[in-house]
């Protein structure tokens, strides 16, 4: 069984905190089963509580049905959607933005950081040897370092709490005011940086899913990579925006932070597979010692901690019980360019339902990285082929033309059915492949145990890359090239803003990236604003090849207001709990 530390329940931790008077204030109240000063006193204890604040922590977007909100962010970023309009993560992607707060997306919890800060003071306040609490509290410090970043992604400003409230409290401190987005950005980098160095390098056995000094420098590679992004595009306005003049100074921090990863940190690009698409493809799912992984959101369902996304995500045809739930847009083929650097963007004006397209000119002379992403027509899987296609046309043994879409019926002569499952087809014709485990064997409960990647190398060296850019610092094309290198794209001869953008897109695809990035360049609203489309299937079986027609991907359509939309509303729920709060700009 995996070391584990994210994502277990303890039944140890019997500590549960009663009463509250609003969102940022937790009523210590008695301890149910063990008195405070116990916990903090029994080294067990302390674990399970610190275990428990894992467990709290947001690294991934879990839950829903079956945890279908597995792909909530590839949703908003309009990467992928959901089968049905009626699943949480499609839902959100029409609806989340409106002034109620409590959609989908939304996330406050300062219940959480009221716990972390108390725990902080507990493992103070104990009798443990200095190094270790030194090394507890700066694990539960970066917990709330990063659900602060998580916050700062959807609602810019929000109050910064540092230490456990108590009833008693002045009521400016009870209810505090919005700090601004910079000063919260400030603290997440610094409070990083802080205990970065109080953070074991390596844990035994080295267990990635535990907080290490590398994950605390990742946070400063990424946090700062956003925060000069928001500078740089966006608008100061109240409590969000950044100063445009201070956009440099945060790409220097994460270009920094990302240098030391590189230079000392112990990582290298996962390259152990000769097939440049199936090394790409296994990286997200070999948890053998992978150099390439800092910090990892861990998974077991034989300790009653798995997921659902191997289940989901298979095509209809394989090993799941559910297939197919997770539809890819069209746009997002055109990221992926072709093996030899030649633009992915494919000329819709063939997918007109009359001319022919093999998969081989459309799908398999691609950046290996989309074979190993995404599920496309007649892609092989476990011994066997995915199929897509609507329909067939065929001749017939009298020389006529025909064509069937039915499920059951075979063509003569061959083992070709005229249509494929109806989930596979469902709206875009594409499906996420992207973590799904090949080796994956159901069980009863549909769970499996494959990690979730928060940070990788490739991240960083992206990263670097972006920030080097905008500071012209003369290496960030190497890095780029590197993350190229590795599935055998052609070198970048330059650096520009659209290329950066796009080796990201294709990197990080379906790693809960693309949404926040759209977001913090400013282009979301030229992304997803109206329908986005999929692709429909005709096969020609005489010609081998495919009649395509463009087709609406999504069954409403998106709107994205950028006037108020790159924020969450905070909602009259939360402005009524505390007077001294003020809404975002536009709601």
């Amino acid at each position: 069984m995996k070391n584990r530390i994210i994502k277990s329940i303890s039944s140890l931790l019997l500590i549960v905190a009663v009463g509250c008077t609003n969102d940022y204030y937790l009523d210590k109240g008695p301890f149910t089963v063990i008195e405070e000063d116990a916990v903090f006193s029994d080294k067990n204890l302390t674990e399970a509580n610190l275990l428990n604040l894992y467990d709290r922590t947001k690294f991934e977007e879990l839950g829903g049905q079956s945890d279908f909100n597995m792909g909530l962010i590839a949703a908003m970023g309009g990467s992928a959607r959901t089968v049905g309009a009626w699943q949480t993560p499609y839902a959100a992607a029409l609806r989340v933005y409106d002034e109620t707060g409590a959609g989908s997306m939304a996330y406050w919890p300062y219940n959480l950081i009221r716990d972390i800060n108390s725990f902080i003071v507990g493992i103070n306040n104990s009798e443990f040897e200095s190094e270790y609490i030194l090394q507890r509290e700066s694990e539960a410090r970066f917990l709330r370092a990063w659900a602060y970043f998580q916050m700062v992604k959807r609602y810019g400003g929000v109050p910064i709490i540092t230490v456990p409230q108590q009833q008693d409290d002045p009521e400016e401190e009870l209810y505090p005011a919005r700090n601004t987005e910079k000063e919260v950005y400030d603290f997440i980098i610094e409070e990083a940086q802080a205990i970065a160095e109080r953070l074991p390098s390596v844990y035994d056995g080295n267990d990635y899913g535990r907080v290490s000094k590398w994950a605390a420098i990742a946070l400063v590679s990424r946090a700062g990579l956003y925060a000069g992004s928001i500078a740089k595009f966006g608008e100061e306005n109240g409590p969000v925006g950044i100063p445009a003049g201070q956009a440099n100074t945060y790409f220097q921090k994460s270009l920094d932070a990302s240098k030391e990863i590189i230079t000392k940190g112990p990582f290298s690009l996962y390259n152990r597979e000769s097939d440049l698409s199936k090394n790409f493809e296994r990286l997200f799912v070999d948890e053998n010692d992978n150099p390439e992984v800092i910090l990892a959101l861990r998974f077991d369902f034989e300790a009653q901690v798995g997921h659902s996304w191997d289940n989901l995500a298979t095509p209809v045809g394989f090993t799941s019980a559910w297939s197919s739930n997770y539809p890819v847009y069209l746009n997002v083929l055109d990221l992926f360019d072709y093996a030899d650097g030649s633009s992915g963007a494919f000329d819709r004006t063939k997918f007109d339902g009359e001319t022919l397209i093999s998969k081989e000119e459309l799908f398999e002379n691609r950046d290996p990285r989309f074979a190993a992403s995404i599920f496309y027509p007649e892609i092989e899987w476990q011994g066997s082929n995915a199929y897509f296609h609507s329909s067939t046309i065929y001749t017939d043994e009298n020389g006529e033309r025909q064509e069937s879409n039915s499920e059951t019926f075979t063509i003569p002569g061959s083992d070709w059915r005229a249509k494929a499952p109806n989930k596979n087809q469902h709206r875009t014709g594409l499906l996420i492949k992207k973590r799904v485990d090949e080796s994956y064997e159901p069980v009863a409960s549909g769970q499996s145990s494959s990690d979730f990647l928060v940070f990788r190398y490739g991240e960083i060296l992206l990263n670097y890359a972006e920030a080097g850019f905008y500071l012209g610092t003369g290496d960030a094309l190497d890095k780029l090239n590197q993350v190229r290198d590795r599935v055998g794209m052609p070198k970048r001869n330059e650096l520009t803003e659209e290329n950066i953008r796009q080796e990201r897109q294709v990197e990080l695809l379906f790693e809960e990236h693309r949404y926040w990035d759209l977001k913090r360049w400013r282009i979301a609203d030229q992304v997803l604003n109206g329908r986005l489309k999929g692709m429909r299937y005709v096969y020609d079986f005489d010609a081998q090849k495919y009649l395509i027609t463009e087709v609406n991907g999504d069954s409403g359509v998106r709107v994205f207001d950028p006037t108020k939309h790159y924020y969450f509303a905070l909602g009259v729920g939360r402005l009524a709990d505390n007077p001294n709060l003020v809404e975002n700009p536009g709601y």
